[in-house]
């Protein structure tokens, strides 16, 4: 677990949503204008269908149907979301100050004067975590934001919330800290994301331990555009932090991420030597950050714990490697490892690393354009990338999809880092390999369809259409292997409509008679007869006038 009471108490940027408007429209063929309209316009309609399928062939040879998208440009930046954007002006300018062993209390007091806020040390709460006012606090802030200081006091058992211009000092993760605060998200729902698949996601990538003491289904509510949610202030800040990330989703943004990590990645990747010789560990560390320029420490109760000492002699020399190679070999050598927290690289137990999961959006809509090719991509970094390690397999990793093509991990850094590797490679890949089109986006894929319609439209259109639609591509004695097929076969009548329910035998009317139009064609064609078809039923504007009273309707959906 991240540690430092991450607290974030601002609401989230209100968004104005769109409103969706589009509605589909379904009509049905209505039987007794079906004849009137075969013998009564029936020549004046198939001359406008001629008309149309010209254009349509026009459309078609500009646009192919279902032709294969470009693959998307997948953006570089942004790289991290900082909680510095979401949190109050007042804990985000910058400050330097040095406390060494100074007394909790007075933090409190240069706090209180630093933000001109009201700092409150709640002593019920603190000793409720057996934390004393007199509790020693030991730390730097050079030309820093203010909050990274107040959540490294996590190290000592302390959280802090900021609630009406006061600052509470309290209980790391005091429950009483729980609030509801909510997110508009109506521009989320506007780019077509689904309300259950985000909810599902925040519940699944962000904290997820947070969620286990709490009713889930009370903590999580959508009404309309907006997200409440009930949840601890640090919880919150990552929940800003992951909203912000779906909004400029790129290769890959680290949530709730200072700012001050970047340059300390810079320097990972450098190339450096360094030559211990029976340095104490302390020594060692403080030579290798100054060196660096970066601020290196060490997690003194987490060594303790494991009962290390800070002057256990370090003996190492190796030459002409990344600082990141050199820190993996440093730390093995005493069962230790190293991980980013609040604006430093620490020191720790491989436990606490294990425990130090980040939270990752990835944009890779160039990789998955649905739920299924979604679920296989899943699947595969399951396998390949430290596959105990995720909780499909038994471990606490997740992935998940709040929307197709993006993609939310929560997995350590390094980890992270071999997930964003493994992706490139992917791409790469991609782009050497043959673009496959699948069978649902080919559009020469051959495909039978059944229109039903009265067996007289359907006779008429068994001849007509080989002639109004892709013509050379009907099967004809001399074009015998050609994909397109048509045949009429006889169906259930309609049954027949009663007067108001009293109609007698005499007056009611007869069963119409009722055929099916059995067309086997590629899906390119199938498109353009649906164009004809519709004409031919509807007509177009010009002739509004002539069949006004007809309705609307369709042939019969078209079912394979």
């Amino acid at each position: 677990m991240t540690r430092g009471s991450e607290r974030w108490v601002s609401g989230a940027n209100d968004y104005n949503r769109k409103g969706d408007s589009m509605r589909s429209r379904h009509s049905s063929w209505r039987v007794c204008w079906g004849l009137v309209f075969w013998s009564v316009c029936g020549s004046m309609c198939l001359g406008q269908a001629l008309r149309e399928v010209s254009s349509v062939k026009q459309a078609q040879a500009q646009a192919p149907v279902n032709a294969p998208a470009e693959l998307p440009s997948i953006a570089d930046t942004p790289t991290y979301i900082d909680p510095a954007e979401l949190l109050s002006p007042v804990l985000t300018k910058p400050v330097t100050k040095d406390f060494d062993e100074v007394s909790l209390s007075e933090v409190a007091a240069w706090l209180q004067e630093q933000t001109g806020l009201n700092v409150v040390l709640d002593e019920r709460s603190l000793d409720g975590a057996g934390v004393l006012p007199s509790e020693p606090v030991t730390d730097r802030l050079l030309d820093a934001p203010l909050y990274l200081m107040l959540d490294r006091l996590e190290s000592i058992g302390v959280g802090w919330r900021l609630a009406g211009g006061v600052l509470y000092l309290q209980k790391f993760q005091e429950e009483s800290t729980v609030q509801t605060i909510q997110y508009n998200i109506g521009d989320l729902l506007d780019q077509k994301m689904k309300s259950d698949e985000l909810r599902e996601s925040l519940i699944a990538s962000v904290d997820r331990s947070a969620w286990e003491n709490a009713d889930v289904d009370s903590a999580v509510v959508l009404l309309g555009d907006v997200l409440f949610v009930r949840q601890s202030p640090r919880t919150h800040r990552r929940v800003a932090g992951w909203l912000a990330a779906l909004r400029k989703p790129a290769r890959r943004v680290l949530v709730d991420d200072p700012a001050q990590h970047a340059p300390i990645r810079a320097a990972l990747d450098q190339v450096t030597s360094v030559q211990f010789k029976g340095q104490s560990f302390s020594a060692a560390v403080q030579s290798l950050a100054e060196k660096q320029k970066i601020d290196i420490r060490w997690d003194r109760i987490a060594l303790k714990q494991a009962k290390i000492s800070e002057r256990v002699p370090v003996n190492l020399e190796v030459r002409e490697q990344s600082l990141r190679t050199i820190l993996d070999i440093f730390t093995a050598q005493m069962g230790l490892s190293w991980i980013l927290r609040d604006g430093a690289l620490w020191i720790t137990t491989k436990e606490d690393a294990e425990h130090a999961t980040k939270i990752a959006v990835f944009d890779v809509r160039d990789l998955c354009r649905n739920r299924e090719e979604c679920a296989s991509l899943q699947n595969t970094i399951e396998q390949q990338s430290s596959p105990s390690t995720w909780e499909t397999n038994g471990g606490t990793a997740v992935i998940a999809f709040p929307a197709s093509g993006i993609m939310v991990v929560s997995q350590t850094e390094p980890r992270l880092d071999a997930v964003l590797a493994l992706l490139e490679n992917y791409r790469v890949a991609l782009r050497n390999s043959k673009r496959r089109i699948s069978p649902e986006e080919d559009p020469d894929r051959i495909e039978t369809r059944y229109y039903r319609m009265p067996t007289e439209v359907a006779e008429s259109l068994e001849r007509l259409l080989p002639k109004l639609v892709a013509s050379d591509t009907w099967a004809t004695a001399l074009t015998p292997t050609a994909a397109g097929k048509i045949l009429v076969s006889r169906s259930w009548s309609q049954p027949p409509s009663t007067l108001g329910g009293n109609a007698s035998k005499e007056t009611a009317p007869l069963k119409e008679s009722y055929s099916v139009l059995i067309v086997t064609q590629t899906r390119r064609v199938h498109a353009e007869i649906s164009v004809v078809l519709n004409k031919i039923q509807h007509g177009d504007v010009e002739s509004k006038g002539i069949m006004g009273g007809m309705g609307g309707g369709g042939f019969g959906g078209g079912m394979m």
